[in-house]
């Protein structure tokens, strides 16, 4: 009587992406904590996929006591070069199937401070993968940002907003907190003026609401010394002493003195950095990650 051996026969179709993911990952960190970190998966998620794929296969892959991994079996040094190879060919054939759909333009909005080195590099890593893209950027201030994203001239924008904010959309998150700092070219007392001279943006910028509501607080008289839109010329009209200003931390130069709670300035709270992607697409999600990453780093 013929055996009939095609209950025994494996042919793979149980096993999943994510399984030889978190098989690959796991064993090229050596662990699974690092793993989850670049996964964005928990340890607990990891070790399931891998217990399901070893379940499918039907024997051990990695090497576990008490916990800790110990390494790779005989059979899962024999899988991790094959499924980097699967996942390799995987990532190359979704690029040239969305590659088409890649081919278009991003019109963003950034504050007239943002650190071109970061949006450099942001640009930078996304055109490598899809030279086609077309990047159009606009730099004022977040109100005029704001306008424009509503005017749908911009598909998306990053503006200031109080740090604290609740954000209660999807479309929008925090991208950086940063300090707001009263700046001087030296040493100035509050008490000592009689007046304020404000060096700061014109009427609608969310430092100027923040710099007047302040001093208004505390009812310090001011009157505005110099405005400009220009971060550059701020930061000189403030440099060559034409009064204080309040200030972003990644703003701040050598020429300027940081005036403290001795110098008898208000205290200020912190701002925020906040992407908003009214366009929704996969590629509008792709160049929104490439920005996260570059003010991660």
């Amino acid at each position: 009587m013929k055996q009939d051996i095609s209950t025994n026969r494996f042919d793979g179709r149980s096993i999943t992406l994510e399984q030889l993911r978190a098989f690959v990952f796991v064993a090229t960190h050596g662990g699974f904590a690092k793993a989850g970190e670049e996964l964005g998966r928990t340890q607990s998620t990891l070790s399931f996929s891998i217990k399901r794929l070893e379940n499918d296969i039907g024997c051990r892959l990695i090497d576990r006591r008490q916990g800790y991994i110990i390494g790779l079996t005989n059979e899962g040094k024999q899988l991790l070069p094959v499924a980097k190879e699967i996942l390799s060919r995987m990532t190359q054939a979704l690029q040239l199937v969305k590659k088409s759909q890649l081919r278009s333009k991003i019109a963003l909005g950034v504050p007239n401070d943002f650190s071109i080195t970061k949006l450099r590099k942001a640009i930078s890593w996304c055109l490598t993968e899809h030279p086609e893209l077309k990047i159009e950027i606009t730099a004022a201030s977040s109100p005029e940002l704001s306008a424009l994203l509503e005017k749908q001239q911009l598909d998306m924008t990053i503006t200031k907003e109080i740090a604290g904010k609740p954000i209660n959309t999807n479309d929008k998150s925090i991208l950086h907190v940063e300090l707001l700092y009263w700046v001087a070219s030296k040493a100035l007392y509050f008490s000592e003026l009689q007046e304020i001279p404000l060096v700061t943006f014109p009427k609608g910028c969310v430092i100027r609401q923040y710099a007047t509501k302040i001093l208004d607080n505390v009812n310090k008289p001011y009157f505005f010394s110099y405005v400009s839109s220009s971060f550059e010329n701020i930061r000189s009209a403030i440099a060559h002493g034409l009064g204080i200003g309040l200030l972003p931390h990644g703003t701040l130069t050598d020429d300027q003195c940081i005036l403290s709670t001795e110098h008898g300035v208000p205290s200020v709270p912190a701002i925020q950095l906040v992407l908003h992607v009214a366009v929704q697409s996969d590629l509008h999600t792709l160049f929104a990650d490439y920005l996260r990453l570059s003010l991660s780093e």
